[in-house]
């Protein structure tokens, strides 16, 4: 089975988190992960494209300020809603594993964990094994979720049944979201940049214009 590890980090704890899975599996488990990719790199790959080169993604993401995925992660969230925007399921025959990370002193802490996991599953992909969600809070906790979910994916992928009947829905172990659809699609939408790039834009004008008038 062909497995590629996608990932989103914003400070690194994420990508450490599951680099060390990856690497725990190779060595104790005799699996050897295809690829390992931060989600960026995933997206410009496309998820039709994942489907055809991978049997099963394991996803690993913290979220960003209210509820956004990391910089490294935007495109291919983005990605997610675009596919699901036009009612296509490229991911059908793939199956994956969410794991989230994050700290709940902030509410929206697993947010894009939890939109990844609900976009992967109505995209077609079979969710072989139960979001863990990892509180940087309770260390001692959280190193025993990795632990679980980590010996759970290894057990589907040396199973060889990557695609088969969804283990759960998506709002296991937590359904709260805060959608993330317009953020996400705006430049999409509006045929340019975000809102902010032209308020950047327009201010540069107004400078240049008082340069030229008061220089």
């Amino acid at each position: 089975m062909k497995v590629c590890v996608i990932y989103g980090s914003e400070s690194g704890t994420a990508e450490r988190g599951i680099r060390s899975i990856a690497k725990g599996w190779k060595e104790s488990k005799g699996i050897e992960v295809s690829s390992i990719m931060e989600g960026a790199d995933a997206a410009r790959i496309g998820l039709a494209s994942l489907a055809e080169q991978y049997d099963f993604l394991a996803v690993a993401t913290s979220s960003n300020g209210e509820g956004d995925p990391p910089f490294n992660f935007h495109p291919f969230l983005k990605a997610l809603y675009e596919a699901d925007d036009a009612g296509d399921k490229p991911l059908t025959g793939c199956g994956f594993a969410v794991l989230g990370f994050g700290c709940s002193h902030f509410d929206t802490f697993q947010n894009c964990p939890r939109l990844t996991d609900k976009l992967l599953g109505q995209l077609g992909a079979s969710r072989r094994v139960q979001r863990a969600e990892v509180d940087e809070i309770d260390a001692d906790a959280g190193d025993v979720s990795k632990a679980k979910w980590s010996d759970a994916v290894a057990k589907v992928i040396k199973s060889g049944k990557a695609a088969a009947t969804n283990v759960c829905d998506w709002t296991q172990p937590g359904d709260t979201i805060l959608d993330k659809h317009d953020e996400m699609l705006v430049a999409a939408t509006t045929g340019g940049p975000p809102p902010v790039l032209f308020i950047g834009a327009a201010l540069a004008v107004v400078a240049a214009v008082y340069f030229v008038k008061f220089a």
